[in-house]
């Protein structure tokens, strides 16, 4: 075989190998972070380009260093090694911590002073799906500047520089030992954590064995299968053995978290699982007692009781939309240090970094019951729904919430539009908005009475009769009250 001949058959198999390579796809690029399933629209060789777009980015902001990490979920490593690449490829020196759960990787940022951050995770999303979370220096990375990101990709607008990978051990006992630091807790609680066979296993196995009290750990085998149950903590059914277990070993609490550890679930010692609302309600009161005056911000689906109990306890409630990445931003620019979200995620700009820490959170929950043991128990509460979920296929849902959007404001409803719409009438309110996580529709009603509950569901119902089947159903098999969830 001549040169030339081998030279060619070596040049066609190139551009076979570039026309099998799988493209960005737009759907994955969500308001806060990237997100798909493994095999379907997210690849490797998709995480290799967006490691290469987001090196270029940096590196076109005179930015160096980035700290990566990776959940247990079993498309992570491969994931990872080809994002590390991608940033490598680009120039940047890439701090490798490995397997940890995201707040590390955020708490390695701001400890060692990276300039940006890459969480390779699905979060808290089934066992095929992952993504990746951004930050850059010490804000999020999402909305526009992840459009940027795709059209680097899209554009194959890459540079081209050499890069390295450094392993870095050390990040895992320095943020053990500060994120205890400072706390006291008493010595007769009894805790239970499940851990879901997640990320966050190897951390709370520390904190556990080096704080007082009787800690009982569930599902604590890393296993990104999640074969206990499904990841995600705010699901009743979900954390439905840990509700079982409190309640039956008299346990004074229980924590659940997602596989990523930046969502928390709280259950009280009746095994009942207890809305976001009503934890932030609680750490609210505990944080304005000792700072008078100061802002809480809460997502827009959170109830009315939150926003009252915060001006009521001398502070100043701000409502923002739901997302981590808008809840940090709004944080920052209003210089509140306290924040949570009915998805689970609490930040702490007080004592800690101003990230979501879903570990961190259960240490302030642990250190207010250490106080008074019963202040998770008996929460007041009203005629409000769970965030309900409903399916609705990724290209139709944001079409489906403007087009009731239009016929509210025809009808001059009382509406705040920040994120979907939240409609209040004489009855109570409602909420419905496309979730940014995941293939549905998010709603949640609070209601004056239970007659009210029933009008409100009956209205939501028709406006959503043509684009959601057996929306009456749903509706009502949807249980309300106190602590329902």
């Amino acid at each position: 075989m001549s040169v030339i001949r081998k030279i060619r058959e070596l040049l066609c198999m190139d551009e076979e190998a570039e026309e099998t390579r799988h493209s960005l796809s737009p759907e994955i690029l969500r308001d806060y972070d990237i997100r798909g399933i493994f095999g379907e629209d997210l690849f490797e060789d998709c995480a290799y380009d967006i490691g290469r777009a987001f090196g270029t980015i940096m590196a076109r902001r005179g930015l160096k260093t980035v700290c990566v990490g990776k959940d247990c979920r079993k498309s992570s490593n491969a994931l990872c090694q080809s994002l590390t690449k991608g940033l490598a490829s680009a120039g940047m020196e890439v701090i490798s911590l490995g397997l940890c759960h995201t707040p590390m990787m955020y708490y390695g940022v701001y400890k060692l002073n990276l300039d940006a951050g890459v969480m390779v995770t699905g979060s808290h999303n089934p066992p095929q799906h992952n993504g990746f979370k951004f930050m850059l220096g010490m804000d999020p990375f999402y909305g526009d500047d992840l459009k940027a990101l795709g059209n680097v990709v899209k554009n194959k607008d890459f540079i081209d520089k050499s890069g390295r990978e450094v392993i870095l051990n050390k990040v895992f006992p320095n943020y053990v030992a500060d994120i205890l630091d400072g706390f006291h807790f008493s010595s007769d609680l009894k805790v239970a954590w499940d851990i879901g066979n997640g990320a966050t296993s190897n951390a709370i196995k520390a904190i556990t064995k080096a704080i007082p009290g009787k800690h009982h750990l569930l599902f604590e085998e890393i296993d990104g299968n999640f074969p206990n149950r499904p990841p995600d903590p705010v699901v009743a059914e979900n954390v439905e053995y840990l509700s079982k277990f409190v309640l039956y070993n008299g346990f004074d609490i229980g924590f659940g978290f997602d596989s990523d550890g930046d969502r928390l679930a709280v259950i009280d010692s009746s095994g009942r699982l207890l809305f976001s609302d009503q934890v932030l309600e609680v750490l609210a009161k505990d944080f304005l007692r000792k700072n008078p005056g100061a802002q809480v911000i809460a997502d827009i689906k959170s109830c009315n009781r939150l926003f009252n109990t915060i001006r009521g306890s001398g502070g100043i409630g701000i409502m923002e939309r739901s997302g981590h990445s808008f809840i940090k931003m709004r944080m920052k620019s209003s210089r509140a240090l306290l924040a949570g979200e009915m998805s689970g995620h609490f930040f702490f700009g007080d004592r800690w970094f101003g990230f979501d820490d879903g570990i961190y959170a259960a240490l302030r929950c642990l250190e207010i019951a250490s106080e008074n043991k019963g202040a998770f128990n008996n929460l007041p509460y009203g005629y409000i729904t769970p965030e309900i979920r409903i399916f609705c296929e990724e290209g139709k849902k944001f079409n489906i919430v403007n087009a009731i959007k239009h016929k509210l404001e025809e009808e001059e409803a009382d509406l705040i539009e920040m994120d979907g719409v939240r409609v209040t009438s004489d009855g109570g309110w409602w909420l419905l908005r496309a979730s940014n996580t995941q293939s549905a529709l998010s709603l949640r009603i609070e209601a004056n009475s239970p007659q009210d509950m029933e009008k409100l569901k009956e209205k939501i119902a028709a406006y959503l009769a043509s684009s959601v089947k057996n929306i009456t159903a749903i509706l009502k098999d949807e249980k309300y009250g106190p602590g329902i969830s």
